[in-house]
């Protein structure tokens, strides 16, 4: 089944999508693990169940939009190839993507992305374009290549195949518990794998609340939702989390998580950095900065949780040696 591309927010007929969605694309995957640490629940007070996405293929969740988007080419599509761009997971899971159904790719990727997302995108020999993320706009450069060389460009995140693709980490998560899940908190760019997520667990769980995490000075979901509008950054700052620097929700996303009350908390980088040293003493996981944020803005809004049982996502792992030591030798 073909998903509809009107965004309907019967969530019933999503769950049905998503789980065909899931079907179609789960022997490429990894069912990753829920997990959990007696000593960390102690000590802060709160049940926490992490998703592990930083185990999945290519390093991060990102494989799972990028599967749910190719599978749903047509014949002539998947002839002419496919377009992305990415600072390196998106990247990476659409390179993987297009491997594995025999279809061309090209990656649109910072100049200034990390060596090791570089490197993880070019094991599946893509062509990759190289930008300035500074002075240039990807996705100029992007509807440009596509349109010369009638490419599909596979959104990162503004897409509902790409949603449907991201709700299937939320879908193994209520199939991997059997307890109410009071609180969930999403690492947050565009907004498609909270959009995932709100889709699956309101579902399931219907007074669950779920929160974007975002890093300090790129809150624009937190902004946006306290705006009840899209409400686009108004400066860029430098941040350790380069995969999560959107300058505004994507529309669709938006209004999805907007319909499922979703609600937005952010925190700074000596947040993120503390989480990515508890995520490696507690779960024995080595996290990338954005796939640590929510575990940061768990840690910065504790009280917030205290008692209840909370689903976090770790987003990716994708990470450069020198950089992962740099940063955790900065923790306090």
């Amino acid at each position: 089944m073909t998903p509809s591309k009107k965004v309907d927010l019967d969530i019933s007929t999503w769950n049905d999508h998503v789980e065909d969605t899931y079907l179609g694309i789960k022997d490429h995957l990894n069912e990753t693990p829920l997990l959990s640490s007696k000593k960390l629940n102690q000590l802060l007070g709160i049940q926490i169940f992490v998703k592990a996405e930083n185990l999945q293929k290519t390093g991060s969740f990102k494989i799972r939009g990028a599967l749910s988007s190719i599978l749903n080419l047509s014949a002539e599509q998947l002839r002419n190839g496919v377009l992305a761009y990415s600072s390196g997971n998106h990247a990476q899971g659409v390179a993987m993507a297009a491997q594995i159904f025999n279809t061309s790719a090209t990656i649109v990727m910072p100049s200034d992305a990390p060596k090791v997302k570089v490197l993880g995108t070019k094991a599946y020999s893509p062509n990759i374009i190289f930008y300035d993320r500074f002075n240039e706009s990807r996705e100029e450069i992007g509807k440009k290549i596509a349109n010369e060389k009638n490419l599909t460009i596979i959104k990162p995140y503004n897409s509902i195949n790409t949603i449907f693709g991201q709700a299937t980490a939320a879908f193994e998560v209520v199939n991997q518990i059997d307890i109410e899940i009071d609180s969930v908190l999403v690492c947050a760019g565009g907004g498609g794998l909270t959009a995932g997520f709100s889709i699956i667990m309101k579902k399931y769980y219907p007074k669950c609340e779920i929160y974007t995490a975002e890093p300090e000075h790129w809150n624009d979901h937190e902004q946006s939702f306290k705006n009840n509008k899209i409400t686009p950054l108004k400066s860029i700052r430098p941040s350790i989390c380069d995969g999560l620097l959107a300058m505004e929700p994507g529309e669709i996303t938006f209004k999805i998580n907007s319909a499922m009350g979703v609600q937005g908390l952010s925190c700074d980088d000596q947040h993120v950095i503390d989480a990515m040293k508890i995520a490696k003493e507690y779960f024995d996981q080595k996290l990338e900065p954005s796939g640590a944020v929510a575990l940061g803005c768990l840690i910065k809004n504790r009280s917030l949780f205290s008692g209840k049982n909370v689903v976090i996502t770790f987003s990716g792992g994708n990470v450069d040696d020198s950089e992962y030591s740099k940063l955790v030798n900065r923790s306090n």
